[in-house]
């Protein structure tokens, strides 16, 4: 992939507005943490990063896999620790997806793949927070596990 980069300014009181390529994304902290609430938290965008890579990852998949998806949605929750500096304590991720002709076998094993192998989000943070997930295919239950790119398989 490269190199990543941003630029990144205060906006004021606990604001900052982060360049990325051609988009901007704009932080705050929450009223009662002191600031103006103008955007997600920093740690809420990571939450939200760990979604997007790891759906990107199944959507792609999927799709390799030539299936008819119809839709993927991640979401995650997680608790932060007391004290400084506050981490996640655990990630707790649930994917939805939904497709006529998807398999059980296929949608764990693209959750699996993003789990172990590609997801790079959540490989750098599963090293300070424990990520475990479930998986929905069509609205019911299929499987579930947590992220370990340490026994990588395919």
């Amino acid at each position: 992939m490269g190199r990543v980069e941003c630029q990144t300014k205060w906006l004021g009181g606990l604001g900052f507005e982060s360049q990325i390529r051609d988009n901007k994304l704009v932080m705050d902290a929450k009223i009662e943490a002191g600031g103006k609430d103008q955007g997600p938290t920093p740690k809420e965008i990571l939450l939200a990063s760990i979604c997007g890579c790891s759906g990107m990852d199944v959507v792609s998949i999927l799709q390799k896999m030539r299936l008819n998806l119809i839709s993927c949605e991640v979401n995650a929750h997680t608790e932060t620790t007391s004290g400084y500096p506050s981490i996640f304590s655990e990630v707790k991720l649930h994917f939805h997806v939904s497709g006529s002709d998807i398999k059980e076998e296929q949608v764990l094993k693209a959750v699996r793949l993003s789990m172990t192998k590609y997801c790079g989000v959540s490989a750098m943070i599963v090293k300070a927070s424990p990520i475990v997930y479930e998986v929905f295919l069509n609205g019911s239950k299929v499987g579930e596990g947590h992220a370990d790119f340490e026994t990588a398989t395919t």
